[in-house]
Order: structure tokens, then C-alpha cells, then sequence
């Protein structure tokens, strides 16, 4: 009896496996519909995963993406909200809502702001967590961006755990000014998850509040080693080159937007910034903050 227990347990799991499988391929399809630009399609593919779906965490994944194609890419704010009634599972509806709504922070605080997300199932809490926590810090609402932010910490997993820490770093230094916690944040962002996009942002990020207290040699040292190419290297490079250029290292600031420039990837808003800073320097002109590289 035991036996076949097993041997029944054994087919059913992999049942399920197959069936993830094939959802997980749908889910692609329809999102290489959306990098298409084929948006109403994508959203019907969606609805019709969603539909034939009967784990609500399944249906949460086909309608919330259904939803943020059709709000972001239609416009359309009424019928992604309906989309996100069509889950019929509650906390998932309001889940799928709070994305929905996560570009408006007062609708977010309306919708949840008031709601116990720890009793939401653990993958959802970490999202609800994460969507309150952003439109409390976009309110300029400190502790309460805080205290969310080191929620989804606690809940999420992989890139989403990380971000929720590189964003509790920026809360305490730009809304709750303890830069010492926020430079804790980043270092072990940067010391945890330092090749993924979290800790290479925070690499950049810590350094900024290294030189805005002037410790450049801190400053440098964060922001040596693989730089990654593309994307992060310019951002990097472009960081090196603000710390030396204020240390009065105005040729190794050149050497590193020089490098910046010639980087593989590098973005038209990256190029714009650097050939800025390039031309101030070799004129002499005073530098100012420039928010596109960082």
C-alpha cells in the first residue's frame, strides 16, 4: 500500500510540474506579445491563462500582468481594475490593484494602507509590502517607507529582497537623514547581491553618499573592481569621475569619462551626461549633479 502511495504521489507531482511548465511557457508568449507591441493580444493570452487557471496564485500571475499591459500600454486604468476583479480570490484582487495602482501612491495608501499584509500569503505579502512601501517614500512619508521597505526585505526573495534593501538605504538617507544607516543598507547590499542590478545600484548610491560627506578614498574604493560592461560600467565610471573630479584628480575624472564613452551599451542619456562633464572639465567650467547616470 505504501507502494503505490508513493508511485501515485511520484505521477501527481509530476503532473503538476508539467502543467507549471506549460504556464510558465505560456506566460512567455504572451509577454513576447507585449515586447511586440501586439498589447490586445498579449492581454487576451493572458486572459485566457488566467481563465483556465485554477491556483490562485496562477491566476494572480496571468491577470496582474493582463492588468499592467493594459494600464500601462492602453492607458486604460478602468479596465485593468476589472481584470483585477476577474481573480475573484481575495488578497489577490487587491494585489493585483495595488499594481495596478502602484504609479499613484495616494490610491496605493487608500487601497492598503490600513491593511495587515502579514497575514497575506508570503510571495504576495513581499509585492504588497514592497508597492506600499515605494508610494510611502513618493509621499515623502519616511518612517512608514521604513518600515514596508525592511518588511519586503524580510518577505521577498532573489532581486526583489535587494531592492527592498538598497531602497531602505535611500529612505534613511534622503527622508530620515541617518546616513549611517544608509551606508550600512548599501554595504551589505553591495557585500550580498553586489552582480545583480541591487547591489551594483547601491554600489553607485553609496558612493554618492560617500562623497557628499567628502570621503573620496571610501568613495573610490566602492566603486572598484568588475564593473559589468554597459549600463553599469558608464554608471560607475561616471561615478569615479564625479568622486576624482571634487578630490582634484581632474585628469583621472577624464581618464573615466573617456573610458565612459567608449563603453559598449553605453545609453544616448549616459553619453549626453558624460560629454557634459568631459567638456566642464577640459574648460574649467564648475560641475553640477547630473541625476540620468546615477
Amino acid at each position: 500500500m505504501t507502494t503505490i502511495k508513493f508511485w501515485l504521489s511520484s505521477i501527481l507531482a509530476s503532473v503538476a510540474g508539467l502543467a507549471l511548465a506549460d504556464f510558465d511557457a505560456d506566460m512567455r508568449v504572451a509577454g513576447t506579445l507585449c515586447k511586440d507591441k501586439k498589447h490586445e493580444e498579449a492581454i487576451q493570452a493572458y486572459v485566457r491563462l488566467g481563465e483556465g487557471c485554477s491556483e490562485p496564485e496562477q491566476r494572480f500571475k496571468a491577470y496582474r500582468d493582463a492588468a499592467v499591459c493594459t494600464q500601462q500600454h492602453l492607458g486604460n486604468v478602468p479596465r485593468a481594475l476589472k481584470l483585477a476583479g476577474q481573480i475573484n480570490v481575495e488578497p489577490y484582487v487587491k494585489a493585483c490593484r495595488v499594481t495596478v495602482y502602484q504609479w499613484s501612491p495616494s490610491n496605493v495608501v487608500a487601497e492598503v494602507g490600513k491593511e495587515n499584509l502579514t497575514e497575506w500569503p508570503e510571495d504576495l505579502a513581499a509585492i504588497g509590502f514592497a508597492i506600499r512601501a515605494t508610494a510611502y517614500y513618493n509621499l515623502k512619508n519616511g518612517t512608514e517607507a521604513a518600515r514596508d521597505f525592511l518588511r519586503a526585505f524580510q518577505f521577498a526573495k532573489s532581486y526583489d529582497k535587494w531592492a527592498a534593501l538598497l531602497h531602505l538605504g535611500d529612505t534613511y538617507w534622503k527622508l530620515l537623514d541617518d546616513e549611517r544607516l544608509a551606508e550600512a543598507c548599501y554595504r551589505k547590499c553591495v557585500a550580498d547581491f553586489g552582480g545583480g542590478w541591487p547591489g551594483l545600484q547601491a554600489r553607485v548610491n553609496l558612493a554618492d553618499l560617500l562623497l557628499s560627506q567628502k570621503r573620496y578614498d571610501a568613495a573610490l574604493q566602492c566603486l572598484k573592481g568588475d564593473k559589468h560592461g554597459g549600463y553599469w560600467q558608464v554608471a560607475l565610471l561616471y561615478m569615479e569621475a564625479k568622486v576624482c573630479a571634487e578630490k582634484g584628480k581632474k585628469m583621472e575624472a577624464i581618464t573615466s569619462l573617456e573610458a565612459a564613452l567608449k563603453t559598449v551599451g553605453i545609453n544616448q542619456y549616459q553619453q549626453k551626461d558624460c560629454e557634459k562633464m568631459l567638456s566642464e572639465l577640459k574648460s574649467g567650467s564648475p560641475q553640477q549633479p547630473s541625476p540620468s547616470v546615477k
